[in-house]
């Protein structure tokens, strides 16, 4: 025997057909449905659960329901607010989140704030004059307090569904965060770097970034657990600033941790695959093996880690689960729905290097 909101669902799909021929795209409201077809507000409710699930209806808090590909033009785009959307782990991101929205009508735009708190501030502004359907935010200098913190707040007020990427707003309870477990895949690294034999560690860890002291905490953790105290003597920070002059040739900061704190280690964990080329490249102009003299892994199974000198054994999420999260995170909220946080494991990628 078929359920009510079953058998009002079949009704509704074809009020969708309908509204579609007409050239209407916003479905009436709850309190028209429960008119028309005589039946309760929580019979309209999972009924239109049905039909959103089905990829028919999309569902807008505080605006209503809309056939798929029908959103008001004012809340057809997601901004996606990245560090770079040019290099590194970006352009794989954002392919995901476009194919991930296209099928609830929505559309993606890229901004950059290249790592600077006054271009996002730019951004941030001109996202309250011309509000989106969602916010996906990656923030920058996650590490740091943030001095937009007022405009991240007034977008939340006006009821812009906001997203945080691989950093949380720990002043921001409410919104949620597509976070990796920074923790857990660096305390996964040394694991295999103990199993490769290696007792001498060494860490290079970015400080301005949320990931940064994350990561290193896992990194000391599990050393120390292991009998491995002497690592914590063998840190190297560095900030974004830093990484442009390393990558711009500037690497003697590199090569004095090189000839000081990492000469007595036999393995380095890397923040991610960009400081990781840097040190590959690094150790071998110093006429060092790699990973004969010295291990080298790192986080983010980049394209970086086929194009260093020495192939990186590097960490990473399955295919497409960063952007599958951030999607159903923005739909949720979307949907009306208080969705919490997610956090994305780790996988080894073994290769050369360590």
């Amino acid at each position: 025997m078929k359920t009510k909101y079953s058998l009002l669902a079949a009704e509704l799909r074809r009020l969708c057909i309908q509204l579609r021929r007409s050239g209407q795209t916003r479905l009436p409201g709850e309190a028209e449905l429960c008119s028309r077809y005589g039946t309760s507000r929580q019979t309209v409710r999972r009924a239109l659960d049905l039909l959103e699930a089905e990829g028919l209806v999309l569902r807008m808090r505080g605006s209503g329901t809309y056939l798929a590909g029908g959103i008001p033009s004012r809340s057809l785009t997601v901004s996606v607010v990245t560090a770079d959307a040019d290099e590194y782990l970006y352009p794989r991101l954002l392919r995901d989140l476009r194919s991930g929205f296209s099928g609830s009508g929505l559309e993606t735009e890229s901004l950059v704030t290249g790592n600077l708190f006054s271009e996002e501030r730019r951004i941030l502004t001109g996202i309250l004059e011309r509000p989106p359907a969602a916010v996906l935010l990656e923030p920058v200098r996650s590490a740091l307090p943030n001095p937009n913190l007022d405009l991240l707040r007034r977008i939340a007020a006006e009821g812009i569904p906001l997203v945080s990427l691989r950093a949380a707003l720990p002043e921001m309870k409410n919104t949620p965060a597509v976070l990796e477990d920074n923790e857990g895949g660096a305390r996964l690294l040394v694991r295999h770097l103990l199993e490769k034999g290696h007792r001498q560690l060494a860490g290079v860890f970015r400080q301005d970034e949320q990931a940064g002291p994350e990561r290193c905490l896992g990194f000391v953790s599990e050393a120390l657990q292991s009998g491995c105290p002497e690592a914590e003597r063998h840190l190297f920070w560095y900030t974004a600033e830093d990484l442009a002059d390393f990558r711009a040739g500037g690497t003697e900061p590199l090569l004095r941790f090189l000839r000081g704190r990492l000469r007595p280690c036999t393995a380095v964990v890397c923040h991610d695959d960009r400081i990781a080329e840097l040190l590959i490249r690094c150790l071998l102009q110093a006429g060092l093996r790699v990973p004969g003299d010295l291990a080298v892994v790192s986080f983010d199974n980049s394209p970086l880690c086929r194009l260093s000198p020495v192939p990186v054994t590097s960490l990473s999420h399955e295919r497409g689960r960063m952007g599958d999260a951030a999607v159903r995170t923005v739909l949720e909220l979307l949907r009306g729905r208080q969705p919490g946080s997610e956090l994305l494991g780790w996988r080894l990628r073994e290769r050369q290097s360590g």
